[in-house]
């Protein structure tokens, strides 16, 4: 008896045949005894590892009972349950209804089932061995479908579907090397999705799906090396995302996904080297990204765009992303007590994308620290910020008169060597003006009444304009570099303008020294003409037994015809004080009278020669220090 050489069944008095007939197996017989009664059919206790009559039922006699029999024999409402079965044929329940939930344990289905547009009450494949997948695209369930601890060769499809309870895939093995392995893309599941501990070889897909609950891949081992270990594209998951503890190999996609609740990476494994082992770009998580205690990471992740509510960290796993993009990663609150100089290592990593840099992450942290009461962090970040956004800027420049000094060369090539000097340049600009403006100024381009010497001029002018710029590019970065080193010094930016008072402090400091020094030295002298030709002053200038004229002059001291300095009363003049010159030397807006009644003197000995010349370098830095902390003080130079 061949037992597979069953047709398709519709009436009661076909299987009544085959029963009188004994066609039917004893697996069969126990089959229609449990659907009369509305019992379980329980065939065997485990997966039958052999086709043989005792566990054989075929998909034709399934269906129909399946479907509910017919009107002289009824199956039970409470469905078939049925246990430890081979289920032989295609069992094809295509856009059909079934009577009540269909629920297989512990069968092996040598065929693929073929369940699209089913209707039923519930769907189980619980601890079955699937030989070649399972086609339930476009499913309609009002309860659950379960396939937990199942295993399954080829490709699982629920797209389309709607699942009214939930979905459960936990401890199962799929397998499909050479595509997806779990395919649900579009599909609406009014509670959760559950893959814990499922281990699937081959693409697992949520494109586009709606899920109602949670979705829980905890301790999931998702394996596609050549493309997306899970799919989670435009998903939308109104509870939480659980990849904890989760073993990935190829890329993670959340794009564009919605979560209610929070993503939990927790202790997960991602692999996926030279491209995106996370990519989550414009993924919005309503409460909470937790990114902590990370194992391992090969590949990078991809924040662009993303929007959180709190952000759950630590450096470490940060440290391990091989790449990460943080441009336009928005969050509301910030937990963890990661320092600022790992914040800052972070921000480093993350603001620079294919070599562009990105102020935005800075901006964005320091925004949050300010609104924290965190004020002096935040300070540090923009200071920082400000540090990279001008290297970065420093950086294309540099790079462009790289690129304008090959050019040059390439222009400059022999003309056998040309060709292939600008299909080199080609291949990595070819869009490039500049060099599409060479190319056409080859000999082999220009129109034959194109006039030697034009061509040549042309050429000559071109080259001019390259070297021209790459002198632009060398002075340009040059005082960009002294500028930002000046303002970064000085004021923080604009960030930190109490800086300019410490400049300060730090100057009329160097001036106080140098000019008590020259002071007690004897290097002082008035600045005033009628005192310098007065025989008072020149009597004690030119008296060798006076060590320090000006020191007598500003103490209301003569000289006696003695030689002794007595007192002189009625004399008027400046008295000398060595902090309040060094003030009126640095600070513009000070005016003490000490810079103009008293002067270093050239001749008298080296502490006036060294002040001399220090004295124009005070009084210019002062300059610069007071107009920069005032202009960032007002504003004019702060950019928050």
């Amino acid at each position: 008896m061949i037992y597979d050489d069953l047709h398709l069944i519709t009436r009661w008095a076909q299987v009544v045949q085959l029963r009188d007939n004994d066609l039917l197996t004893p697996a069969e017989l126990i089959l229609l005894d449990a659907a009369e009664t509305g019992k379980a059919a329980r065939i065997g206790l485990t997966v039958p590892n052999l086709k043989a009559p005792t566990v054989l039922i075929r998909s034709a006699l399934l269906r129909y009972l399946i479907l509910g029999g017919c009107a002289d024999f009824r199956t039970q409402p409470s469905g078939i349950t049925l246990v430890g079965a081979w289920i032989s044929g295609v069992l094809d329940l295509s856009f059909t209804m079934a009577r009540g939930p269909i629920d297989f344990f512990n069968c092996y289905l040598a065929e693929r089932p073929q369940f699209v547009q089913l209707t039923a009450d519930g769907v189980a494949m619980a601890g079955c061995t699937l030989t070649d997948g399972l086609n339930a695209a476009r499913l309609q369930i009002s309860g659950n479908v379960t396939l937990n601890g199942s295993r399954v060769d080829g490709k699982i499809s629920l797209s389309g579907g709607e699942i009214k309870g939930h979905l459960s895939c936990t401890r199962a093995a799929l397998r499909n090397e050479n595509g997806s392995s779990f395919k649900a893309q579009g599909l609406k599941v009014a509670s959760s999705v559950l893959l814990e501990e499922t281990t699937a070889t081959g693409q697992v897909s949520l494109l586009g799906s709606q899920i109602g609950g949670q979705l829980v891949c905890i301790g999931a081992n998702f394996h596609n090396p050549n493309g997306h270990a899970l799919n989670a594209q435009s998903t939308q998951v109104r509870g939480d995302a659980f990849l904890r503890r989760a073993t990935t190999t190829g890329e993670v996609s959340f794009l564009g996904a919605e979560i209610g609740g929070v993503l939990d990476c927790t202790h997960a494994t991602l692999r996926n080297p030279g491209g995106h082992v996370l990519n989550a770009q414009r993924l919005i998580v309503r409460e909470g990204f937790i990114w902590r205690r990370i194992k391992g990471i090969s590949g990078a992740v991809d924040l662009t765009s993303a929007h959180v509510g709190d952000l759950w960290d630590d450096p470490e796993s940060w440290a391990l992303c091989d790449k990460l993009y943080l441009s336009g990663f928005i969050y509301d609150v910030l937990h963890g007590g990661i320092s600022v100089p790992d914040r800052l290592a972070w921000l480093k990593k993350g603001a620079v994308s294919r070599r562009e840099f990105y102020p935005q992450p800075y901006e964005q942290l320091a925004k949050l620290l300010r609104d924290t009461g965190h004020r002096s962090d935040a300070r540090a970040i923009m200071v920082a910020k400000e540090q990279e956004q001008r290297k970065a800027s420093r950086e294309r420049w540099r790079r462009e008169g790289v690129w304008r000094d090959q050019l040059l060369h390439a222009s400059l090539a022999a003309p056998d060597d040309r060709p292939a000097a600008l299909a080199a340049l080609l291949d990595r600009r070819p869009n490039d003006e500049h060099l599409a403006r060479l190319i056409l100024l080859e000999p082999s381009q220009v129109a034959p009444d194109f006039a030697s010497m034009t061509l040549a001029y042309a050429q000559k002018q071109f080259r001019d304009e390259q070297r021209w710029f790459k002198t632009r590019v060398w002075w340009r970065n040059l005082g960009n570099l002294i500028a930002d080193k000046v303002f970064g010094l000085v004021v923080g930016y604009g960030h930190k303008p109490e800086r300019s008072f410490y400049m300060l402090l730090v100057l009329v400091v160097v001036g106080w020294f140098l000019a008590d020094r020259a002071w007690h030295a004897g290097d002082f002298a008035p600045t005033m003409g009628p005192v310098l030709m007065s025989d008072g002053w020149q009597e004690l200038a030119t008296d060798e037994r006076i060590a320090n004229p000006a020191l007598v002059w500003s103490e209301k001291y003569m000289l006696a015809p003695e030689g002794v300095p007595v007192l002189t009363p009625g004399r008027d003049y400046e008295t000398f004080h060595a902090a309040a010159y060094a003030v009126d030397l640095v600070v513009p807006i000070v005016a003490l009278g000490q810079e103009a009644s008293w002067g270093p003197s050239t001749t008298r000995g080296p502490w006036g020669q060294i002040l001399w010349w220090v004295r124009w370098w005070l009084i210019a830095l002062g300059w610069i220090v007071t107009a920069i902390g005032a202009a960032a003080v007002t504003g004019v130079i702060r950019r928050d």
